[in-house]
């Protein structure tokens, strides 16, 4: 831990000293209002102008990264928000105090972004969580600290507002002293409310009402407290313990979320906190403190473990491609609701007294649950499994948007050395030569190959097949590595490369082509379909092993996908596309390949079933029209309608008894072999070829396994949905009805 941490010591140091600062901030603001003999409303109403800051700056906070860099935007913000602070002690005027506090927010939003940009630059796959974690301890330690450092000085001068302002600046130097350069910035790809709500309601709906309530306790429990006499240290204590709780509760909360259905925690928590919002204006009362601060922990612990569980219910209906863009929407969310919760708050504590602010935080907690318990009846659970995992988020501060260990890690583009950047410069001019030092280099730094192979495949005259027949040959362990390397560098060049390997390198044929077809999936079926052509003939039992090694990897990676990943990827589909490409050069041995794929893919069996019959039951075109008096004998024949004149040939009675044979053979095959998909397979075949259902139910029944699975099974379809364009004869009829 210390080592993953050490290097971000400085960016964490920052980050703590700037939050210390703005936890001063955050108290010392409304008990000076208040002191000041201020409106609860104008009080609620310029705490609210905070989230309006923070709204803005995470809307331009990247672009302001771009235009200036990160250490640079950081200084600026820093400075500025030390400015707003220092401008607050110069005047209590309420319209300046809102002015000053909206910049305050969105010079701590553009802050936080770049530090989070900076963490996520220096984070990997394995310690990405631990970082995210350190730096949510980080900022919630400070703020903390800060609602102690109140006691320095009285609130009603300037020296806490100086000493606000020497934090904020102060947490300038260990980033700008700093070796560390900033890092690149990515585009994000954005993701509206509307499409997040049509996706998660409960997450959008939960998250709103997260901004409002937390915000809205958060910002008048000093005015709550104030008004009951709560003051000095013992309004630290009192603020403290709703930070702590706010930071704890996330521990035992996120072990629930993720061992239950979330929404049953969530019902429970609301319904725990409703009790103790309606409990805690009488225990205040009480001559010990402590009641009162166990129920403002509990309250604003939960309030703030509801943010980090409305994005892990967003993030169980969304790809994880989209992960980062719903979070952006969510923080959006978010932040309206922070804008309405301190000013809606302030209005019900004029209006109906100081007990009012538990009483609003009620209200809002039962519309919650309501919405819970509505969403409960509309929409299944998941499975405890497919849930997302509950990740720690600081919900008073913006969070992480690429630092969370769930999205999608992208490895950093690695600078080629100043090795390989000489034989690039060298390609454009000499590629012979270009190519004797990829070979040396590739003989005297491997891990350099692949990556010095992709930057020439840029350089037009270099030849991508002579570039991969050099560096194998002196490397040749990198060879699965290169081409992966070289097909995914420059996709159009693969089917050159393909061919290449194809006729210089067929004993390593199958497992290079399916490393190929995988580093650029968008042409996988392209890359295996030209394979497929050149070896049908020859050697067909290579093409075997390509689609048996290929359908095994997709299987693979299937089952470690994220189940709306699963559903979104079709992998159905491509099974069933797979196979008509590769059918095509093998048609005597289709069922073979059927075969294949399905045991390769089990949880594609139906579509290669599917897929299958469709090749069997293809009709052939017919030049001219048929005669309609022949057309009504052969329809007499088997049981079928006169055709119309459509160019396709009714089957004879041959093809059908072929076909039939066939299905047979197919699904007492699959009987064997997959047990578990057998019914499942029985029905495609019954409703791909209804003209055949008779016969073939009747063949199926012999199979032992099947007997009374399948006739169950089938008996549920409704018969004249099956037959109905297939008038059989009364014979045909009355075997359909006894299958």
């Amino acid at each position: 831990m210390i080592v993953t941490l050490l290097p971000l010591f400085s960016l964490l140091l920052s980050c703590f000293i700037m939050m210390l600062g703005f936890g001063l901030t955050g108290l010392l603001l409304p008990v000076r209002m208040g002191l000041e003999g201020m409106n609860t409303d104008t009080i609620g109403m310029v705490l609210s102008m905070y989230a309006v800051g923070m709204l803005l700056g995470g809307l331009y906070a990247r672009l302001l990264i771009i235009r200036a860099g990160h250490i640079r935007m950081f200084a600026a913000v820093a400075a500025l928000c030390a400015i707003s602070v220092l401008a607050c002690s110069l005047s209590t005027n309420p319209w300046l105090w809102g002015l000053m506090r909206m910049l305050m927010g969105f010079c701590m939003a553009c802050a936080l972004a770049a530090i989070d940009s900076w963490l996520s630059e220096n984070a990997t796959q394995e310690t990405r969580g631990r970082i995210l974690a350190a730096n949510q301890i980080v900022i919630m330690g400070a703020f903390f600290i800060g609602q102690f450092m109140i006691n320095l000085a009285s609130p009603s001068d300037t020296t806490l507002f100086i000493i606000a302002g020497m934090l904020l600046s102060l947490a300038l130097i260990p980033i700008v002293m700093s070796r560390k350069s900033g890092p690149s910035v990515t585009e994000v790809r954005s993701m509206s409310m509307v499409a997040i709500f049509r996706l998660s309601p409960l997450g959008v709906v939960s998250c709103f009402f997260c901004g409002i309530l937390y915000s809205g306790i958060l910002n008048m429990l000093p005015i709550f407290a104030g008004n009951y006499g709560i003051e000095g240290f013992q309004l630290s204590l009192f603020m403290g313990a709703a930070v702590f709780g706010a930071f704890i509760l996330q521990f035992p909360v996120g072990y629930l979320s993720d061992h239950f259905d979330r929404r049953t925690v969530l019902f429970g928590l609301l319904i725990v906190t409703i009790a103790a919002s309606i409990a805690a204006p009488f225990l205040v009362g009480l001559d010990s403190r402590l009641p009162i601060m166990i129920m403002v922990a509990l309250i604003t612990g939960v309030f703030a473990c509801m943010y980090p569980m409305s994005i892990s219910e967003t993030f169980d209906k969304v790809l994880q491609s989209d992960m980062v863009a719903a979070m952006g929407g969510l923080i959006a969310v978010y932040a309206l609701g922070s804008i309405i919760g301190p000013y809606a708050a302030s209005l019900s504590m004029r209006l109906f007294g100081s007990d009012a602010l538990f009483s609003f935080l009620a209200v809002l907690e039962a519309l919650l649950l309501l919405f819970v318990i509505y969403r409960m009846r509309v929409r299944d659970a998941l499975p405890i499994e497919d849930q997302e995992k509950f990740v720690i988020h600081g919900a008073g501060a913006a969070s992480s948007l690429e630092i969370d260990p769930r999205f999608e890690y992208e490895e950093p583009e690695i600078p080629l050395s100043a090795e390989s950047e000489t034989v690039v410069r060298v390609a454009q001019s000499n590629p012979g030569a270009a190519v004797k030092m990829a070979i040396a280099l590739a003989e005297y730094s491997p891990e350099q190959a692949a990556q010095l192979a992709a930057a020439l495949t840029r350089v037009e005259q270099v030849d991508i097949s002579r570039l991969y027949a050099a560096i194998t040959e002196a490397a040749p362990e990198l060879s699965l590595y290169i081409a992966e390397a070289l097909a995914a560098a420059s996709p159009e060049q693969s089917d050159e490369l393909v061919s290449w390997i194809a006729k210089e390198q067929p004993e390593q044929l199958s497992e290079i082509i399916v490393a190929i077809a995988e580093a650029v999936p968008e042409h996988s079926l392209d890359i295996l379909g030209n394979v497929a052509e050149t070896v049908a003939e020859q050697t067909p039992e290579v093409l075997f092993d390509m689609a048996e090694t290929y359908a095994s990897h997709l299987h693979e990676h299937l089952d470690e996908m994220r189940p709306v990943d699963r559903a979104a990827a079709h992998a159905g589909h491509q099974a069933a596309d797979l196979y008509t490409r590769l059918a095509e050069f093998i048609p005597e041995r289709a069922a073979d390949l059927a075969y294949t794929l399905a045991e390769a893919m089990p949880e594609a069996a139906t579509e290669i079933t599917e897929a299958y019959v469709n090749s069997l039951i293809e009709e052939p075109e017919t030049k001219t029209e048929p005669d309609k008096t022949t057309a009504d004998t052969d329809a007499e024949m088997i049981g079928c309608p006169a055709e119309e004149p459509t160019g396709k040939a009714a089957p004879t009675p041959e093809e059908q008894a072929r076909i039939a044979s066939a299905l047979t053979a197919f699904i007492t095959h699959m009987t064997e072999t997959m047990p578990d998909q057998a019914v499942e397979i029985a029905a495609v075949l019954v409703d791909s070829c209804p003209i055949l259902a008779s016969e073939l139910i009747e063949r199926l029944q012999a199979v032992e396994q099947l007997d009374s699975t399948l006739s169950s099974s089938v008996d549920d379809k409704p018969a004249p949905d099956i037959f109905a364009d297939y008038p059989y004869d009364e014979s045909a009829k009355t075997e359909k009805g006894e299958a």
